[in-house]
């Protein structure tokens, strides 16, 4: 990137900065591999989300049958 760039202002671009670079040190800078294990974190993150909707739903939708059966 050029170094022309200019940075946001937002405080929590410098968080993500920290992360992005603790990942790529992780993985001794390879990036690609970094970007992976990124990704693939993500990706069970939105599996355990979609876990505990569900989880939620069931547990919403518990008291209506107890109703109905009254």
């Amino acid at each position: 990137m050029p170094d022309t760039v200019q940075h946001c202002l937002d405080p929590s671009e410098d968080r993500y900065e920290s992360v992005i670079e603790e990942a790529i040190a992780a993985g001794r800078n390879d990036i690609h591999g970094a970007l992976r294990a990124l990704l693939i974190a993500n990706e069970l993150l939105e599996a355990e989300v979609a876990r505990l909707r569900r989880q939620q739903q069931r547990t919403l939708r518990a008291p209506d049958r107890k109703a109905k059966a009254a």
